[in-house]
């Protein structure tokens, strides 16, 4: 009898995974989850250290979130969005603007990152065109960025590697320099990049094509899917500043760095900024696909008169209920005296000593640095096997040792459910750094 692995290879396409590499590290058969822990069908147990691709910031199957989405399909499994509402959306969309930065006005729900980026792309498009602007039709992305796979949000990938390929699919965006921090500690400092020769060399174009740029797109804080670059919250702060000074909309990727992972609900906050559009998901549901653009206050005025001028985007499952009242749920553990936030000082403090004991365990590791619960292991890549595969070894030695990494080439990276304890720290710091020393020798 085929097994399940079997049948997989036969039907299934997996997303960023190479064909050969099937051979050489197989799919894993989970069964089921708790915490921050996966189990597979023969019972082994894998911490998840990377909270499934950034997601499950409350961990696998949490009480709480379970019980939300079993009622809430009891109630309301879905109704289309044009033309009716519930209170699932309406709720989340309240809480929403409650948490954020100060100055948000609606929520767009759409279903996963990469249309939130779509959606914000979009909306500040039309608006110059409906506003007497039909000049600003460009926009500004960082080097090395990262923000989606559909075209839109790929235009705006700093990376060839994602990018090459569709080249001649994509927009013609500007791409602006920005500093990374090797060594950067795990509480944002208050200007730390914003006096670089990146963030002068930004500034200065976005000075210089203000007339035809509609917005600036850009990751809080963290690139994450760059390797983990770390640009500081200063550079964030002042080139946040500089744009919205020269009328350019700010879009605010914040689909893997909200909800907790900086230290705060939102990045954006640790700079007092308040971008035009704040994109969010991945911890949003944490575990269904949802996602949100918070919008400022009053942009919807651009929009009034002609139904020739209404936003005609749409998205079959916007404001799913199911997931919406997962994201409530989700949203409740945060709160309160004793609620996640609060807890989070101490999360961070303990992953940063663990950090440190795995770095001067490794002299291959030859830069770490961490902020909020992000930390990141520069591993030396002159250590790399012959065949250039590096991540996929670093992965399978470290499944091996029943964790859960995904490397960035030469990046190891540790972002696993914020709920995350102590003696689960420790199992990830040891097979962390076994894993470095099998790969990279001692």
């Amino acid at each position: 009898m085929a097994t399940l692995e079997d049948r997989d290879r036969a039907v299934l396409w997996h997303p960023a995974t190479h064909f050969a590499d099937l051979d050489r590290l197989p799919p894993i058969a989970v069964d089921h989850a708790r915490g921050c822990w996966l189990v597979d069908r023969e019972g082994r147990r894998i911490l998840d250290a990377i909270s499934s691709w950034w997601t499950c910031v409350h961990g696998h199957g949490h009480p709480a979130i379970a019980a939300a989405i079993a009622r809430q399909a009891a109630l309301l499994d879905h109704v289309m969005f044009a033309g009716f509402t519930h209170e699932p959306a309406v709720a989340l969309a309240e809480a929403l603007l409650a948490a954020a930065p100060p100055g948000y006005g609606r929520v767009f729900f759409a279903d996963c990152g990469s249309a939130a980026v779509e959606v914000a792309l979009k909306l500040s498009f039309q608006r110059r065109r409906q506003s007497g602007e039909p000049g600003r039709t460009r926009f500004a992305t960082l080097q090395n960025s990262y923000h989606g796979e559909t075209l839109g949000a790929l235009s705006l990938c700093g990376s060839g590697i994602y990018r090459d390929t569709f080249q001649p699919l994509l927009l013609d965006v500007l791409e602006l320099p920005a500093p990374a921090f090797a060594d950067h500690p795990p509480i944002p400092a208050g200007d730390l990049g914003a006096a670089t020769p990146e963030a002068d060399a930004a500034v200065a174009l976005l000075e210089a094509h203000a007339d035809t740029l509609t917005a600036l797109v850009i990751e809080p804080l963290v690139q994450c899917a760059g390797r983990m670059a770390m640009p500081g919250v200063g550079y964030y702060r002042r080139i946040v500043e500089a744009a919205q000074a020269r009328g350019i909309d700010v879009i605010a990727d914040e689909i893997a760095v909200g909800f907790g992972r900086t230290g705060r609900m939102f990045a954006s906050s640790w700079a007092g900024v308040t971008p035009d559009f704040l994109c969010l998901s991945k911890g949003l549901a944490g575990v269904l696909p949802l996602a949100a653009v918070l919008i400022r206050r009053g942009f919807e005025a651009a929009f009034a008169g002609a139904p020739a001028r209404s936003f005609l985007h749409s998205h079959t499952f916007t404001g799913h209920p199911i997931g919406c009242a997962a994201a409530l749920a989700g949203l409740e553990l945060f709160a309160g005296d004793d609620g996640l936030l609060a807890r989070l000082p101490a999360r961070v403090t303990a992953m940063a000593r663990r950090r440190e004991q795995v770095a001067a365990a490794c002299p291959a590791v030859v830069q770490h640095r961490q902020l909020g619960m992000i930390a990141a292991f520069q591993v030396d890549p002159a250590r790399a096997p012959a065949d250039g595969r590096l991540g996929l070894e670093l992965r399978a030695a470290a499944l091996a040792r029943g964790v859960l990494l995904r490397p960035l080439h030469d990046t190891i990276y540790w972002m696993p459910p914020l709920v995350i304890s102590d003696a689960e720290l420790d199992t990830l710091a040891f097979a962390t750094a076994a894993t470095i020393r099998a790969v990279l020798g001692g």
